[in-house]
């Protein structure tokens, strides 16, 4: 396998995760493809909103061309260094 990822259904939401291309197979659009797949299993199984987060703007970027758009920004809370 080459690429793969999952959706987490909650009710009519679906939050895409762990989209992932092995380096070798990068820069192919497979992870595009993957990330529409996922759309498409999700909206069929009822998912309404259908949302997930980029880890940066590349991968924005890539989200983007499946037809995201960016509509908040997520923060993480970590504890304070020791």
């Amino acid at each position: 396998m080459l690429c793969s990822g999952q959706y987490n259904p909650v009710g009519d939401v679906a939050e895409i995760v762990g989209v992932g291309t092995l380096p070798a197979a990068r820069r192919q659009g497979l992870a595009l493809g993957v990330t529409a797949a996922l759309v498409v299993a999700a909206r069929a199984r009822g998912a309404r909103t259908v949302f997930l987060s980029a880890g940066d703007e590349d991968v924005a970027r890539i989200y983007a061309r499946a037809g995201f758009r960016r509509v908040g920004t997520a923060l993480i809370a970590e504890p304070a260094a020791a």
